[in-house]
This record gives structure tokens, sequence and C-alpha cells, in this order.
């Protein structure tokens, strides 16, 4: 593989796109409440239209078998209903969206605490790094879960620090201009 540089517009739309998804994450590090709100109803909508789509590929998909068909126009309602309660209180898939993140991390607690314990390969060192990311995982977890909005600004912090860097990748891709192109094995050229 060889390197060609990308054409000066398309350099100057990443570097344009980069600083444009760093700009909303400083605005969801800022605002984290509307941020989650956004992401919410983002979320509510995505469900709907994936409802109506499921629902109408079970009713009107003639060369689906029938049971597929069961099962899209099935999916397709609790996923339109689910979209539906999220548009009409974005604030409950808030607070799921939260309980699902101080679950997620009480289950990497465990594993991490579990692997410290049990593990024979790394060095001891290793495993005892393991045991203390996996005891303040457990702890942040905890915290989560007594206290929402802790796990609501964590989401926020989590989405910012997503954000941010797509945003370093696409300036740092737009300011190198690289892209990979394939050559074929058996043409060699010579400089």
């Amino acid at each position: 593989m060889i390197e060609k540089r990308s054409p000066g517009w398309l350099r100057v739309l990443e570097v344009l796109a980069g600083v444009l998804v760093l700009a909303v994450a400083f605005f969801v590090l800022a605002d984290s409440s509307f941020a989650l709100t956004v992401l919410a109803y983002t979320l509510g909508i995505g469900l709907f239209i994936l409802g109506l789509s499921r629902i109408f590929a079970g009713i009107y998909g003639r060369y689906f078998a029938p049971w597929f068909r069961e099962i899209n126009t099935g999916g397709g309602i609790i996923a339109l209903v689910l979209g539906i309660v999220v548009i009409i209180d974005p604030q409950f898939a808030i607070g799921f969206l939260t309980l699902l993140v101080a679950f997620a991390l009480l289950v990497v607690g465990i594993v991490e605490i579990v692997a410290a314990g049990f593990a024979k390969h790394p060095p001891v060192w290793v495993r005892g790094l393991f045991g203390i990311v996996g005891v303040l995982t457990v702890i942040l977890s905890v915290f989560v879960i007594l206290d929402s909005s802790l796990g609501q600004l964590s989401l926020a912090v989590i989405m910012a620090i997503v954000l941010v860097a797509v945003g370093v990748r696409d300036i740092a891709h737009g300011i190198s201009g690289h892209r990979p192109v394939k050559i074929d094995p058996g043409v060699i050229t010579k400089i």
C-alpha cells in the first residue's frame, strides 16, 4: 500500500468537520443536560422510524417467510412504542441510559476484580492494577446508581470524549491529507 494526497477541498472539509465536532464536544461539556436531552430525542425518533419500517416490512414483505414477517411486525411495534415513550418523556431514556452505564460499570469492575484474583499469566503488579481498577469501577458504579446526576454527567463526558477523539482525528487526517491506495502487486513502477 502506498499513500496518495487527498484533494485540497476534501482536506478543508475534513478540517472543518473536525472543528465542528470539537465545538459540539465542548458544547456537550458546557450544557450536559441539553446534550442528553438531544440524545434522548434522537434515540426516540430513531426507534419510532425503525418501528415503522419494521411494521411495514412485516405487513408488506410478501417474499419473507411468515414467521419472519411476524417477528418484524412484533419488533416494530415494540420499537415504535419505545420511541413514542422516549419522545414523550426523554428523561425516562436518560435515566435508563444512566442505569445502563451504572450496571455496565458494575459488571466491568467485577470482571476486573475476578481477573485480578484468578489470572495467572500477568505479573503480580499488573493483576494488582486490575484489582484496583476493578474496585474503583465498582465504587463508581455504586455512586452512579445512588446519584443519577453523576451518571448523567458521566454520559455527557463519555459523549464529549468520543466527539473530541473524532474531531481530532478528522483535523489530523485533513491536515495530513493522506489516504491509502491499493496497488496491484504484479505492477511495479520505477521512479
